[in-house]
């Protein structure tokens, strides 16, 4: 399959999704761009795109759990986030 995207976000993605739930995010995405326009879709200040997500867990104001996305695909695992619940 070739993508934009890197082979371990795509394995991820994979690995978390099954054929049919991607063929709707897809679908879901297509229908966005189609009814908004694509450039609509991207962020204003192209330096934005590079900015990954995380996991951050608090008790109060205390940090029960920092996780930090390196690239697409990067979640903290539930395995961890039930293990600061717990």
């Amino acid at each position: 399959m070739k993508t934009m995207w890197n082979p371990p976000a795509v394995g991820a993605m994979m690995d978390r999704n099954d054929e049919e739930s991607l063929k709707n995010l897809g679908e879901a995405y297509k229908a966005a761009a189609d009814n908004i326009g694509f450039k609509q879709l991207a962020p204003v200040d192209l330096k934005d795109t590079l900015r990954q997500g995380g996991t951050f867990v608090f008790n109060g104001d205390k940090l029960m759990l920092e996780h930090y996305d390196e690239k697409v695909g990067d979640n903290c695992s539930v395995e961890d986030i039930m293990k600061v619940l717990n």
